[in-house]
């Protein structure tokens, strides 16, 4: 089962209308109302995110269920123009960034460091958990794709004397997202970005 796809932004258009689709969504596929919260909160996260990338951003948002596992898609290609880079590069690179303090903060630190190739302040293992592979596009692009399941494993493997890693499993404790999703997947080829984030109920 597949839902209708709804176009956001950063500016907040088409979310009201992206978390009514969810609620319905989850409510026809059979969710209990403290279950359907779950999902409506997770899509919440996911928009916040997007309205926190600076610049023009519209996004494709539509959920699939298949046997009570459900996955938030949250697609869009994004222009990267000299002015969004030169912003994008001050959120990545400024520890007094507090966007970057957080655990979906750093994703979207993550993603604009790997759209512009610029790894020096990757947050603790992302890039490390990151499997990046020839796609054979045209153009040789490669995509990067990212989990949160493998980031959790990483940082709780590296617990023991390390205070970067108690750091990030802080984040990740606070997290509303890594609390109630199963995983996070990060897609990127280019341009194009999907986040999809897989919930079982």
């Amino acid at each position: 089962m597949k839902s209708i796809s709804v176009t956001v932004n950063e500016k907040g258009d088409g979310i009201s209308e992206a978390l009514a689709v969810t609620e319905k969504f989850g409510k026809d596929a059979g969710l209990e109302r403290k279950t359907n919260l779950h999902l409506r909160l997770l899509a919440e996260e996911m928009f916040g995110m997007l309205r926190g990338i600076a610049g023009q951003v519209k996004a494709e948002y539509w959920i699939e269920n298949e046997d009570n596992k459900f996955e938030l898609h949250m697609k869009s290609e994004i222009d990267m123009t000299y002015a969004l880079k030169d912003q994008l590069l001050a959120v990545s690179t400024s520890g007094k960034n507090e966007a970057s303090k957080s655990f979906m903060g750093k994703i979207k630190v993550m993603i604009a460091d790997i759209i512009l190739s610029s790894k020096e302040a990757m947050p603790y293992t992302m890039m490390n958990t990151a499997v990046s592979y020839p796609m054979g596009a045209v153009f040789d692009e490669t995509a990067v794709v990212w989990s949160m399941a493998l980031y959790r494993q990483d940082v709780q493997d590296h617990l023991d004397g390390n205070d970067k890693a108690h750091e990030a499993w802080d984040e990740l404790e606070k997290s509303i997202v890594a609390n109630i999703a199963d995983d996070v997947k990060v897609k990127i080829i280019g341009d194009n970005v999907e986040m999809i984030v897989i919930k079982s109920f």
